[in-house]
């Protein structure tokens, strides 16, 4: 009987990394896992801490509850009475326009109205923008496109004010994208296809509302508590749950890997160190360019696709302050700020308006964005200017001349993937690269989806693509590959 035991390098300790290692160990515990990563901490962009009261999130806050990977691992975990939804009041977003804070018109489905009348008495799109808005409706659908960028798409089907004031902010605040090169395809393929199938988006709004009507409709399931989820001690009690059913031997903090080349049928990891590890699958679980320089000798066409999926910088900054200290009312979940406002952040989320227990009953909680596509170098500062310029803005844009009582900024550099147009195309090629490096394996924010949800459901499909290679060896001596049951399903 053959007595090797499969072995599986993961590198980059992230919220995928530690997705894979951890479905890894759940259903094949005798497989020899390392994960592997450079910092000395894990869980990459979800970081929370807690200082005076204030639950403070430096990375995402929260998750798309539609998405059901991320609640499943949760259920998985033993968070489920942790989970805490976002406020499901009605409390609007704004849009700053015109030194003028604006309410998002109701029912807007990102950049859609699925009902008139609040758009129609909106006071931040112009009467000329409305029209040109309802002329949307006139205007026939294009011949299929392979892609298309959402800025083209927009002001081709809803006008330049809409995608300005609008549709712009909102990918910037979601993808911190620039939308004259964001993939439509990549990243909203629901709306080409709504305007292949019903001619428009209008058109395919008020067919929806009409069959949603009809007594023939079938019923709708019930909605999530809300459309965003996190946990009431931070995202980064997810991070803490995994790493807690890790098993300490299969961890290395502050190991940075330099190369990752092929060895007869495994791959040989080597670490700044000099160390090297001989294993049967490796899993590069890292930002795309960092994985493009570990493949270089490897395959360097595979590299070079890598290289060309571009990282932008970002940062938040957290300022809490005294109720009393802040006139504002507060009514709302925040702000998104539209690039042609020429201000020095993207968007404001008012948290303690957001998520419940995120400061004391006396005091408010407020993060600003900073960076992104069109603004990276401002992200780029240090802590200090970035603290200064959060105040600056929100005094600009929300009167307030307080001190905070306390503030943090996060620098994140390089850290967000931008889908450009043909991310799609590029993908299904570094996919067919892959294929012919047994063993080889990509997964995380640069290939198929951005968020947590996604990033989890990345390391599951890796995990499984795993245990499936390691059953289908004949020789293979860990019976726990055999089992029949299923395999890391969400």
């Amino acid at each position: 009987m053959n007595q090797h035991t499969n072995k599986v390098a993961i590198i980059g300790g992230g919220i995928t990394g530690l997705s894979i290692a951890f479905y890894l160990q759940q259903h094949a515990p005798h497989l020899d896992v390392t994960l592997i990563e450079s910092s000395s901490c894990f869980g990459g962009k979800i970081a929370s801490t807690h200082e005076q009261g204030f639950v403070i999130e430096g990375g995402p806050d929260s998750f798309l509850a539609q998405k059901k990977s991320a609640l499943e691992l949760c259920h998985t975990l033993g968070l489920d009475d942790q989970l805490i939804g976002s406020n499901t009041a009605k409390h609007p977003t704004y849009v700053w326009c015109n030194s003028k804070l604006h309410p998002m018109p109701e029912g807007m489905m990102l950049m859609a109205p699925t009902m008139v009348l609040p758009f129609l008495r909106s006071s931040l799109i112009s009467w000329p923008g409305k029209i040109r808005m309802g002329l949307e409706l006139f205007i026939p659908r294009s011949a299929p496109r392979q892609d298309e960028s959402l800025a083209g798409f927009v002001r081709r089907r809803l006008g330049s004010e809409l995608l300005d004031k609008i549709a712009a902010p909102l990918m910037a605040g979601i993808y911190a994208a620039d939308p004259e090169t964001l993939s439509l395809h990549s990243t909203f393929p629901m709306f080409p296809q709504m305007e292949q199938k019903y001619g428009g988006l209008l058109r395919s709004m008020i067919r929806q509302k009409f069959a949603r009507k009809s007594p023939t409709a079938p019923a709708q399931p019930a909605k999530p508590r809300s459309t965003f989820i996190t946990l009431r001690g931070g995202l980064q009690q997810l991070v803490d749950a995994l790493f807690a059913q890790l098993k300490p031997a299969s961890l290395l903090l502050d190991h940075r890997v330099t190369s990752v080349t092929p060895e007869g049928q495994q791959h040989r990891v080597t670490l700044a160190d000099k160390r090297t590890l001989l294993v049967d699958h490796v899993v590069l679980a890292t930002p795309a360019y960092v994985s493009a320089s570990l493949l270089q000798t490897t395959d360097s066409t595979l590299a070079a696709h890598l290289r060309n999926i571009r990282y932008v910088s970002t940062a938040t900054v957290s300022l809490a302050f005294k109720r009393a200290d802040i006139h504002h009312p507060l009514d709302g979940l925040g702000f998104v700020v539209p690039f042609s406002e020429n201000r020095g952040i993207t968007a404001c989320t008012w948290t303690s308006q957001k998520f419940p227990g995120r400061a004391p009953s006396d005091s408010v909680l407020i993060r600003v964005f900073i960076g992104g596509a069109r603004a990276e170098h401002l992200a780029e500062q240090d802590e200090a200017t970035l603290i200064e310029l959060a105040q600056h803005e929100l005094r600009v844009t929300m009167g307030i001349d307080a001190q905070p009582i306390l503030a943090r900024a996060y620098r994140w550099h390089k850290s967000t993937p931008q889908y450009n147009v043909g991310h799609r195309e590029r993908v299904a090629e570094i996919d067919r690269i892959l294929q012919l490096h047994p063993g080889l394996h990509l997964a995380g924010a640069a290939y198929h989806g951005a968020g947590i949800p996604d990033c989890i459901q990345s390391g599951v499909n890796v995990a499984q693509s795993i245990l499936e290679s390691l059953r289908s060896q004949p020789t293979a001596s860990n019976t726990s590959l055999n089992a029949p049951q299923p395999v890391c399903v969400l």
